[in-house]
């Protein structure tokens, strides 16, 4: 049988077999030699014997190790009692990984819900048993979105200026708009919106300074875009990464401050839950950096973020008022009294 030309192709399909049918997390999913010999029958129409299948084992263990996906003296594939299973390799999801990515995938709108059915076809014992993921949204991205996506990582790759429309939605139409000429410097994601952060040219041309001249853009608020080819680019920096990593660290909720620093704010209420509470909705949307005092059974939390004061900063620290019972201690006497006046013009409107 060693010689038909279906032998040749055994390892392979064993190969196969175990990365697909064969759980490395669950033991339960083990097969015997017998489900092995069923499995190339039904794919080849050759009943192969044990021994061939031993060697072809042996042989897949070998390249495990020669490849690098197992380490070295590990058996990729080794007997469990009388059944065979296998390691994790190298290169492969975990049974988490591959749930939460698909989960991802399915409530995400910018996303082709094909991409679900690939990597459930990856590993199709991570999908057995009843197993579900989550439902996905009925909001999807249209088309022409995608297209502006691929367009700015091209922008990004090619190092080329980026010119489009800018304005706000309303009523079903783009209002406000005005002309935006940047150099893409990568793309975010956040509270179900993709963002471009990148440096203004206009802005960049008059200050020469890349920092202060990086802004964030919602892409579903962008049309008509175009590549600037005979435009400058002005993102080819060395310290590209680092000023990313610093706009993205000083950012709340889509809006950045150059002049960001570490604010402290202690929370005080009698209740503990209603403490906690009032801790959860602010901590959702900014990025605690420590915790001072973690006593909310005595009914005190402090705790510190880098911010600087932009308008949602504010919108955030409102949320903390809405609580009954909370009492707010803000460090930092900038942010104080710009927080007072915030709430003064609310009042007055």
């Amino acid at each position: 049988m060693a010689n038909t030309e279906k032998a040749k192709l055994k390892a392979l399909l064993l190969y196969d077999y175990f990365i697909k049918n064969v759980n490395a997390y669950d033991d339960s999913s083990s097969v015997s030699m017998s489900d092995i010999q069923s499995y190339l029958s039904n794919i080849t129409g050759v009943e192969f014997e044990r021994k061939s299948i031993y060697a072809d084992i042996k042989r897949l263990n070998e390249f495990a190790v020669e490849a690098g996906l197992v380490a070295p003296g590990e058996e990729w594939i080794y007997l469990n009692g009388r059944k065979y299973t296998r390691g994790e390799i190298d290169y492969e999801l975990s049974l988490d990984e591959a749930r939460l990515i698909v989960d991802a995938i399915r409530t995400t709108p910018f996303t082709e819900s094909g991409l679900c059915e690939k990597i459930e076809r990856q590993y199709p014992s991570y999908f057995k048993s009843g197993y579900k993921a989550l439902i996905p949204h009925d909001n999807t991205v249209k088309t022409k979105t995608k297209f502006l996506l691929n367009t700015i990582r091209t922008a990004i790759e090619n190092k080329q200026a980026l010119c489009f429309k800018y304005g706000y939605n309303f009523a079903g139409g783009l209002r406000a708009v005005s002309d935006k000429t940047v150099s893409a410097l990568g793309l975010d994601w956040e509270n179900g919106f993709y963002y471009l952060i990148a440096i203004d040219n206009d802005v960049y041309e008059k200050c020469n300074d890349t920092e202060a001249s990086v802004r964030r853009y919602r892409v579903d608020r962008m049309k008509s875009y175009v590549f600037g080819y005979k435009l400058p680019y002005y993102g080819d920096s060395e310290e590209k990464d680092r000023i990313l990593e610093k706009y993205l660290k000083n950012a709340i909720d889509a809006f950045s401050s150059p002049s960001s620093r570490l604010i402290t704010i202690t929370l005080k209420c009698d209740d503990e839950k209603t403490l906690l509470r009032a801790y959860n909705a602010f901590a959702n949307d900014v990025k605690i950096k420590r915790i001072g005092k973690d006593q909310p059974e005595k009914g005190i939390i402090e705790f510190s973020f880098d911010a600087g004061p932009v308008p949602t900063l504010f919108t955030q620290l409102f949320k903390l008022y809405t609580f009954e019972g909370v009492k707010v201690e803000i460090d930092d006497e900038e942010i104080r009294d710009k927080f007072r006046d915030y709430l003064k013009r609310a009042l007055n409107g």
